[in-house]
């Protein structure tokens, strides 16, 4: 759009200078004349100022024929080509999903019954709370013999005398202890300096922390077992993924450790120990 004004301004601007007879338009005939009476009318300047006209009219049509082929040639080539296919036209159908029903999956079959085995009958004697009471009593209580021969119970019936087996004991809650409560801590075969060199040779650095230059010390708590053996182990405090399960898995593989005592028993022992991962 800019360039056109600027052709319009331009061509309207000539046709000025063409069509102005006043004396100071270089392109004046009359003055042209007197300017180059006895002199050489051949000389460029007094040419060009003839025939300006006739340039200035060649080069508009050669401007509008410019512009012409320029903007039109895209429209041509519109009109001539393929048309663009019309897009599809979708056609709404109502539909009643009242008429679908959804399909049900047919229900699986029901599992067998299980019939639990018969259980043989259990003797009992019906034991009954003793009431003071006048009245005469119809059927005494039964006597510790007879509760020591077969099982007390709401109601009295014949069957196989079975022993009830004594109830389970409690389980017992062992104390852990922390390292520094104990009179004899747990020990490591060898001392603590092999239990480093061990960890030393069983650790393998992860590749992802080797190429990342990931390293530092990761902090496992565990606990050593009345047995010596190495339970409850985790991380106190990591570095990675990859270095934190390293660690965890050395540790695991550790043998076992002369176990801590009170006073001459075996008890249960917290540990926590750093293992050290370095690049070299």
């Amino acid at each position: 759009m800019p360039f056109i004004i600027i052709v319009v301004v331009l061509v309207v601007l000539s046709v000025l200078l063409t069509f102005d007879t006043t004396w100071m338009n270089l392109l004046q005939g009359t003055r042209n004349e007197l300017v180059f009476a006895e002199r050489n009318k051949d000389y460029g300047a007094f040419d060009l100022r003839q025939s300006y006209t006739r340039r200035l009219g060649v080069s508009m049509v050669a401007a509008i024929i410019f512009f012409g082929v320029v903007v039109g040639t895209p429209f041509i080539l519109s009109k001539v080509g393929d048309k663009a296919p019309e897009p599809e036209k979708v056609k709404i159908v109502e539909v009643n999903l009242d008429l679908f029903e959804d399909e049900q999956p047919d229900e699986p079959p029901p599992p067998p019954e299980i019939v639990p085995p018969a259980q043989p009958q259990i003797e009992t004697v019906q034991f009954v709370a003793v009431e003071a009471s006048d009245e005469p009593v119809e059927a005494p209580p039964p006597t510790q013999e007879d509760l020591s021969a077969t099982t007390a119970s709401t109601t009295t019936q014949e069957g196989e005398k079975i022993d009830a087996p004594p109830p389970p004991p409690p389980p017992v809650d062992e104390e852990t202890y922390d390292l520094a409560a104990v009179q004899e801590q747990p020990d490591f075969p060898g001392g603590m300096a092999k239990m480093y060199e061990f960890l030393q040779k069983n650790t393998k650095y992860p590749d992802m922390e080797f190429d990342a230059g990931i390293q530092g010390k990761v902090f496992i708590e565990f606990v050593v077992d009345r047995d010596g053996s190495v339970d409850d182990v985790k991380v106190r405090r990591g570095v990675s993924p990859g270095l934190d399960k390293e660690a965890l898995r050395a540790v695991r593989s550790m043998p076992k450790w002369n176990p801590g005592k009170m006073n001459g028993k075996a008890v249960k022992v917290r540990f926590t120990i750093p293992v050290d991962f370095k690049l070299k």
